[in-house]
């Protein structure tokens, strides 16, 4: 064969590779996106307003870049040759570990201690879950929190060298001081998971698996007395469904190791009330005929696994992952039982997110002296709570890092929940009802363990 010939099958073998990506998008269906992915959504010319869009052209090239043909089989081919040479991961989200074992990266903050919630967060979450237990209290329900672990915190042989942890106590550690303080009933899941040899993660997967949502099961169920329910963890089980790992997924996109799961001899008894898409649906109901009980757990993603088995044990239950909680949901089912489940690395929502409920009043006696810390707040009509505005301000200056926060509207006195977004200062929300959003406010603090009062500006 003649060099030219050669030359030019050379050049179209580069050229037909360079334009695979191009015309690949012409001819073959769009890719969907693996694990955690959110795709570039197709570009517009105009906008809802009928004007032009500005940003046309970067939305183009974003939508591009996310879709190109065989951009996931890239990526993979990516992934397996820096993991294989170089052992580390091409997903800045996820670290590749010892033995293949992958884990979220955001749980290193925990591990190693680098960004600790401060004193004020952990009483803001701990007195904001007391107010949500008062609040089902006085709806004839038992509230109870619950921490899913982290792998990490779990399993931490299995990282790779990532330094040495500071000095302290984690997170959820020093919160539970807090929430016993506050007499609010925490259910302890780390303990039963360290005392047991086996893996109960998933080593591609962030969550637990099958026999990791069992343990956390009858560790619950146990803490709630639920007597009419059988543990299942040491139950007989199969070879179940095998699992496609979350982190595996966002590493390898088309890739297709998965891992084997359990599976119980023991079936449930549950039915769903409507069909579900998926455990990540938003809101989930299930009865149970061999039952008693009602059951309201707000939960995240742990719960995919563990709705299940509560479902199992309980004659009606919903399961909610509405964030911020919406605690009308427990006037709506007449749940009997709350149960709050959160994992580890997203404590901080509990002193962030401000749950949606009416502001509990409070009456006081006698008017405390002027503050030095002065306040600002605002006012948002959000929907969320019919009836009822949003008031999210903060204190700035002497406030003690355990003070409850309360709002004087007129004649009336609110607590507040004393968490929101992070930033200087104390943060508070609260949601009064809509008549009372023009009236001047008055906040009320401790300093130096001394209730103060100071004016509000809005």
């Amino acid at each position: 064969m003649k060099t030219r010939t050669k030359a030019n099958l050379a050049l179209a073998a580069f050229l037909a590779v360079c334009l695979a990506p191009s015309v690949g998008m012409l001819l073959l269906p769009p890719g969907e996106a693996a694990a955690n992915q959110t795709l570039a959504q197709p570009p517009r010319l105009f906008l809802e307003d009928g004007s032009f869009n500005t940003q046309v052209l970067d939305e183009v090239t974003d939508y591009v870049a996310d879709h190109f043909a065989f951009r996931q089989e890239m990526i993979t081919a990516q992934a397996v040759l820096d993991g294989a040479v170089f052992h580390v991961s091409n997903q800045e989200d996820v670290i590749l570990g010892e033995e293949d074992w992958l884990f979220y990266r955001e749980t290193l903050a925990d591990y190693l201690h680098t960004d600790p919630l401060s004193e004020q967060q952990l009483f803001g979450a701990s007195r904001t879950l007391a107010l949500l237990q008062e609040y089902a209290a006085n709806r004839g329900a038992e509230l109870y929190v619950t921490v899913a672990p982290n792998k990490a915190s779990l399993y931490p042989e299995y990282l790779p060298h990532v330094g040495e942890s500071l000095e302290g106590e984690d997170d959820v550690d020093r919160l539970v001081p807090y929430l016993e303080e506050q007499g609010v009933p925490y259910i302890d899941l780390f303990t039963p998971f360290r005392e047991q040899e086996q893996v109960l993660y998933y080593i591609t997967d962030s969550h637990w698996n099958v026999r990791g949502a069992a343990l956390a099961h009858d560790t619950v169920i146990a803490a709630l007395n639920k007597t009419d329910q059988e543990p299942f963890f040491d139950g007989a089980f199969h070879a179940g469904e095998p699992h496609l790992g979350d982190l595996y997924e966002m590493v390898y996109p088309t890739g297709t190791l998965t891992e084997t799961d359990a599976e119980y001899d023991r079936a449930f008894s549950f039915s769903y009330v409507r069909p579900i898409r998926s455990p990540e649906d938003q809101f989930i109901q299930t009865e149970n005929p061999d039952r008693s009980g009602n059951l309201l757990m707000l939960r995240d993603s742990f719960g995919n696994l563990l709705h299940t088995f509560l479902a199992d044990a309980y004659g009606q239950a919903a399961f909610s992952r509405a964030m911020p909680y919406t605690m009308s949901l427990l006037d709506q089912t007449g749940a009997d039982t709350v149960l709050i489940e959160i994992v580890e690395r997203n404590l901080d929502w509990w002193a962030t997110q401000a749950p949606i409920f009416p502001a509990p009043e409070r009456v006081l006696t006698g008017v405390p002296p002027q503050g030095e810390a002065s306040a600002q707040y605002t006012v948002t009509e959000d929907g969320l709570l019919d009836g009822y505005v949003r008031l999210e301000g903060r204190l700035i200056g002497e406030v003690d890092e355990d003070s409850p926060i309360y709002v004087q509207l007129g004649e009336a006195l609110y607590e507040a929940c004393p968490v929101g977004e992070e930033g200087e200062g104390t943060p508070f929300t609260l949601y009064v009802p809509g008549e009372y959003a023009q009236l001047p406010a008055e906040i009320l603090y401790q300093s130096d363990g001394r209730l103060c009062m100071t004016r509000a500006a809005q």
